[in-house]
């Protein structure tokens, strides 16, 4: 059963997570009576997803960002995003793959996707050719296929050949013109740029200094600061600040913790440390975010 394979960790004061069970799995036939399983509840996810739009459409919040999917979109959701799927047409049908957090340790994962990282950090969402299109539920139908086999021969090195593919896919009809998206930087510029995603991603809840992700990958402040901004046009506080408050958000209007809880899980030492930085950037306290309808 798909509701069993697509495992959400939940309780009742802290925000779900979302993981699977197994190294990965795919399936080219995913519909509405599933996907509105998850429309009660936002969750942030341990897994990287990719999604592939076959018909129908979809609203959905990615870190507070709201879209609309429809035919032919795909859409790349990376570990540590905030998700939550809205409004599911009657029609809708999507091909998916995802890859849970205990395989995606053994792979680079942030290095795989060097050449799209920006793209994906700004907007998740692809718009495909309807070559490529049908290229990729090709693949996601033949893995799905492949499954049903009396004697299986799926493993984790077909994992992760499935995670390259995909990603080379996606850049080749980029590259190609076969899909809708911004160019990206040079590949230094993309290199230091995974780098500092990453580190950013799995650090941001406890490390807030500039310094520590400059040295993480062996810049100057200065140059790592110039590199970023030129790749991003953002400073790289800017890129921490926005992953701390998107958190923040989240937690606030999705969870019951009390403030100083949410405090502690962003690496603040204090709630009112917290509510001054928050308040500094938003404009409101997190009390009265949480209380705003």
């Amino acid at each position: 059963m798909k509701e069993k394979a697509l495992n959400i960790i939940k309780s009742n004061n802290n925000m779900p997570l979302f993981d699977l069970p197994v190294d990965f799995i795919v399936y080219d036939d995913i519909t509405s009576d599933l996907l509105k399983y998850y429309e009660s509840f936002p969750c942030k996810l341990e897994a990287c997803i990719f999604a592939y739009v076959i018909e129908g459409t979809a609203e959905a919040s990615i870190n507070l960002w709201e879209y609309t999917v429809q035919k032919n979109d795909f859409v790349v959701i990376v570990p540590g995003t905030f998700l939550q799927i809205k409004n599911v047409s009657s029609d809708i049908k999507v091909a998916f793959a995802g890859f849970s957090s205990s395989f995606l340790k053994n792979v680079n994962l942030w290095k795989n996707l060097a050449p799209i990282i920006m793209q994906i950090f700004s907007r998740p969402i692809f718009k495909l050719s309807d070559e490529f299109g049908k290229l990729i539920f090709n693949t996601f139908s033949l893995i799905t296929q492949a499954e049903h086999l009396s004697v299986s021969i799926l493993s984790t090195q077909v994992a992760q050949h499935l995670l390259g593919l995909i990603i080379d896919t996606l850049v080749q009809a980029l590259e190609g013109n076969l899909a809708t998206c911004s160019k990206s930087a040079n590949t230094r510029e993309q290199q230091i740029l995974s780098e500092f995603l990453q580190l950013a991603f799995e650090n941001y809840h406890k490390e807030h200094k500039i310094s520590f992700y400059a040295h993480e990958v062996n810049l100057t402040l200065s140059h790592f600061c110039n590199v970023i901004n030129k790749a991003t046009g953002m400073t790289p506080q800017e890129i921490i600040m926005n992953m701390i408050i998107k958190d923040a958000k989240t937690q606030l209007k999705a969870t019951k913790l009390p403030i100083a809880n949410i405090a502690t899980s962003l690496g603040f030492p204090t709630p009112t440390t917290f509510t001054r930085y928050f308040r500094t950037y938003t404009g409101t306290t997190p009390q009265e975010y949480r209380n705003s309808k």
